[in-house]
């Protein structure tokens, strides 16, 4: 489909043609194929000048001073000869151990670069593994030692130890069997070994690392010549031994999920441990493939114009490297200047039977050569794939067994981005569909599977849209099929490559951005909605690259009325800096302010209130009793006159004269039950952004608060923390909902849930109820959060917390574990959006979502 990228900046870039060419300072193309130990074999070319030898600089070393030395390719290249049709002299084979002697790969980065430009050849950048080991002698007795040792870097790795008596090597072994109790400072616990040696004499003992000898403990002072007995162990001294490993991993839990989880600036590293093919995953994905109750057929639909020959031959090798085999695939080349293009295509579909292609004579268009692909298809669903992009191998079979299990019309899956040097980057783990987000951004995407029929009805891709054309087609499959007939599977199935060349035929931002919001406005106006939309410039300026619509919904005439409830006991410095930042600074014409006054202590406090009052948008109403904030807010909505009720803290300050309004032009619209506002703490950095469920920064919390510690500036992942979307649930802090759906779901739980969790549990029921909860970043308030109540750090207090987390749990089950706006691929314990964890299936990350 598009080679529209809505999540980051496009950058410029000219395709003349031949060979996929980029610019005239970029005229090589080349790829290292394999690393094997200190032997690297790949392709280099030119192409302007094909048969002409590519000069290649290989360094290795540290970035400030790498040896380097200048290699020629000069062997035939199987796969640019296969391409081109005849024999090239452009391959390379390279021993780095004759051309640096000495060389450790394992610890020597290493680049491969066109001489003539320093451009990186793809996957031509081989970095070391980290290492830092640490190890221990935990007893000597007599010829017997036990202890561990530790790669910190890498807890997979067995490390190998070499035990030393007095400078002499004694024993050789594999730190690999099971130690519970290093788990108390690990994330995992087999690194321990246990030997007896041979030795019968020393006086001194160390571990040294074997792979570099480095030193890793000791040397310890012993005695191998004394007698030395084992003491027998007690049953109970054992019993309590194992009593306090359990407290240790109980009270480690977050700590050791911590540790096993990937950052997702590491996705790389998260990619090729969770996600990269290996001989075992694909034993294991041919099984499930032929243990499947129904084969549809899938037709992958390509458009093709000036492809580089390589990126197009490694696409449709993906697409025939399926585990699933029931495919066909459909090419149609939109008019490619370059001769060995189509050759190309005409030799694939030669070689199988399952690929149709279609040339066209004259240029029509990325959205004219899609359907052109698609009146080749015969399938009961259609995949989309760029002519430079991959798919994963499970692919298919992963969309397969989705609807197998449901069918539905409309299928979307996780992405990724494969960089200029072959690594996998920039993730796009996407929350379950979500009608408000995907009117602002185009976060479908790939891999994008439709049925064939429902495509048909909507007239497939629709010409003149070129550049947001899959946002558009998204939006008008949302017409036809509704959002319940949209699923999202849970994978990363599809890998966008970042090539220049294509990327250069997007157009430029402005022409996109305008696009994005013609297409907008277009379904609004469709589905009969008053709202308009817009190209969002000032997202894209603040968020540097993201393109999206700013949607614009309108008030109701009159405006109706809000009550804006502010319980509080004392604090009349914040009361009174949040009832006049409230007076002062919002623009919504019919609303009052209820300050309910909650057994206040000090004598000044109530004339400070009745001050506030003399406002006639100001009324303070009592509430009497131990504090119990579901109570409190139940009481307060009683006394209220607005048909909307909205609860805000009284540590809460407004910021935008538009806040309220602009809760209220989401809250009117029909199926909406709850609107919450983008808080931030005064230092600027998100205090709140919509709440996840099931996420904390303790083990057995019941959900936390999105995007928190995040620029108030920052897009956040895939633009969420910048644009309105659907939510699980919003903070009782600014929460603005309507009189009736209060009324209607019977309030907060004032019984189980008197402090905490009320708000969450209250916007469970509405959704319950067939109501949405939304979230917009553009009502902007100051949170200074916990100041009059505190936070929950007694033990009274968290005991309380851990009844209210253990009753959400129970009463919510399921629906509290998985949160479908927050993507199982990240870690909810810690900070949200920040850590990975392994993705939904098995162990080793294959399985159905």
């Amino acid at each position: 489909m598009a080679r529209t990228d809505a999540f980051i900046v496009m950058p410029d870039s000219a395709t003349t043609g031949d060979l996929g060419r980029r610019s005239p300072a970029e005229p090589f193309y080349g790829r290292v194929e394999e690393w094997s130990g200190t032997r690297l074999t790949g392709w280099a070319l030119s192409v302007d000048q094909p048969d002409a030898p590519v000069p290649l600089r290989v360094s290795a070393g540290p970035a400030d001073a790498p040896a380097t030395v200048v290699a020629v390719p000069d062997r035939e290249s199987g796969v640019l000869s296969q391409l081109l049709g005849r024999p090239v002299r452009c391959g390379f084979e390279l021993d780095l151990t004759a051309l640096f002697p000495g060389l450790d790969p394992s610890r020597t980065p290493v680049s491969v670069r066109i001489a003539a430009t320093g451009h990186l050849l793809e996957n031509g950048l081989s970095a070391p593994t980290a290492r830092k080991v640490e190890a221990n002698i935990d007893s000597v007795e007599g010829p017997r030692i036990v202890g561990w040792a530790v790669n910190t870097e890498d807890e997979r790795e067995a490390v190998e130890v070499d035990v030393v008596v007095d400078g002499v090597t004694a024993a050789r072994v594999v730190a690999n069997q099971q130690r519970r109790d290093l788990l108390s400072r690990f994330a995992t616990c087999d690194h321990g070994f246990e030997v007896l040696l041979s030795v019968r004499s020393g006086r001194t003992l160390e571990l040294r690392d074997r792979r570099d000898g480095a030193v890793l403990f000791g040397p310890l002072p012993i005695a191998l010549d004394e007698a030395n007995t084992i003491p027998d162990d007690r049953l109970a001294d054992r019993l309590d031994e194992l009593a306090e490993v359990l407290r240790e991993i109980r009270a480690e839990v977050p700590r050791r999920r911590h540790a096993a989880a990937r950052s997702v600036a590491d996705y790389t590293a998260y990619f090729n441990e969770c996600y990269a093919e290996t001989a075992a995953r694909r034993l294991r994905l041919s099984t499930r493939a032929a243990g499947l109750p129904a084969r549809p057929l899938f037709s992958v639909v390509m458009p093709v114009c000036d492809p580089p020959l390589w990126m197009l031959a490694e696409a449709i090798e993906s697409v025939r490297a399926q585990a699933y085999g029931h495919w066909e695939l459909c090419i149609a080349d939109d008019a490619s200047r370059d001769d060995a293009v189509r050759l190309l295509i005409r030799r694939e579909a030669a070689r199988d039977s399952r690929i149709r292609a279609v040339f066209g004579e004259t240029r029509g268009g990325v959205s004219a050569a899609t359907n052109r692909a698609l009146s080749l298809a015969s399938g009961d669903y259609v995949a989309f794939l760029d002519h430079d992009d991959r798919l994963s191998a499970d692919a298919l079979l992963c969309m397969a067994e989705a609807l197998c299990r449901e069918p539905v019309p409309v299928l979307y899956s996780d992405e990724d981005r494969i960089a200029p040097d072959g690594r996998h980057v920039a993730p796009a783990f996407k929350p379950d569909f979500d009608p408000e987000l995907l009117t602002a951004i185009n976060y479908v995407c790939h891999l994008l599977v439709v049925e064939r029929r429902r495509l048909l009805e909507v007239g497939g891709l629709r010409e003149g849209t070129e550049g947001v054309q899959d946002h558009d087609l998204v939006l008008r499959l949302l017409e036809r099929v509704g959002a319940a007939g949209i699923r999202h599977v849970p994978r990363i199935l599809y890998h966008w490559r970042i090539n220049p060349a294509s990327l250069s035929g997007a157009g430029d931002p402005a022409a996109i951005l305008a696009g994005i919001g013609r297409v907008v406005g277009e379904h609004l106006q469709r589905t009969g909605s008053r709202a308009t939309a817009t190209a969002d410039h000032e997202a894209h300026s603040r968020s540097g690259g993201l393109f999206s619509a700013r949607v614009r919904h309108p008030l109701p005439m009159p405006a109706p009325a809000v009550s804006i409830v502010v319980p509080t006991k004392d604090a009349a410095g914040l009361v009174g800096d949040c009832v006049s930042s409230l007076l002062a600074k919002t623009d919504y014409p019919n609303y009052e302010i209820v300050l309910v006054d909650h057994d206040s202590a000090d004598p000044r406090s109530r004339p400070f209130f009745d001050s506030l009052a003399r406002d006639p948008r100001v009324r303070v109403v009592d509430f009497h009793g131990p504090f119990n904030w579901a109570a409190i807010n139940n009481a307060a909505a009683t006394a209220c006159r607005g048909s909307a009720l909205c609860f805000l803290n009284n540590d809460v300050v407004a910021i935008t004269p538009s806040w309220l309004s602009e809760m209220m032009s989401l809250l009117v619209r029909p199926g909406v039950g709850a609107v919450g506002a983008k808080l931030l703490y005064p230092n600027g950095t998100i205090q709140h952004a919509g709440v996840v469920l099931g996420a904390g920064d303790a083990a057995g919390q019941a959900a936390g608060h999105a995007f928190v510690g995040l620029g108030a500036e920052e897009p956040g992942h895939l633009g969420q923390a910048m644009l309105p979307r659907t939510v699980s649930a919003v903070t009782g802090a600014c929460l603005l909902t309507s009189r009736n759906a209060f009324e209607a779901v019977g309030g907060f739980d004032m019984v189980h849930l008197p402090v905490a969790y009320a708000d969450v549990d209250y916007c469970l029921k509405l959704q319950q109820a067939g109501l949405r909860v939304l979230w917009t970043p553009h009502a902007r308030l100051h949170h200074f959060e916990t100041q009059t109540r505190g936070t929950d750090d007694t033990p009274e207090k968290m005991k309380r917390l851990a009844g209210e987390a253990s009753h959400l749990r129970t009463r919510w089950g399921d629906r509290l574990r998985n949160d479908p706006f927050y993507n199982p691929h990240f870690e909810p314990l810690g900070p949200t959006y920040r850590l990975l964890r392994p993705p939904p299936g098995d162990a080793d990350g294959v399985g159905s979502p």
